[in-house]
């Protein structure tokens, strides 16, 4: 079973609960690079690491990554 490091990232709107996902096939996009992350935010977002999201977002990204 994979798990979640504090070294990857992902880019999350707290205002509206989102993560930023793929177009293609909804997954959730992980960064191991912060500052390309940053050059990726708009409006709302924050770059944050995955081990600090939500429960319910740490959970699907943990299911996303053990499908993988």
């Amino acid at each position: 079973m994979k798990k979640l490091f504090e070294t990857d990232y992902v880019i999350y709107d707290r205002a509206n609960d989102q993560v930023i996902k793929w177009e293609s096939n909804g997954d959730m996009i992980i960064f191991g690079d912060k500052e390309e992350a940053f050059k990726d935010c708009r409006g709302n977002e924050e770059v944050i690491s995955c081990t600090e999201l939500p429960k319910h977002w740490k959970n699907a990204l943990i299911q996303q990554v053990n499908t993988i």
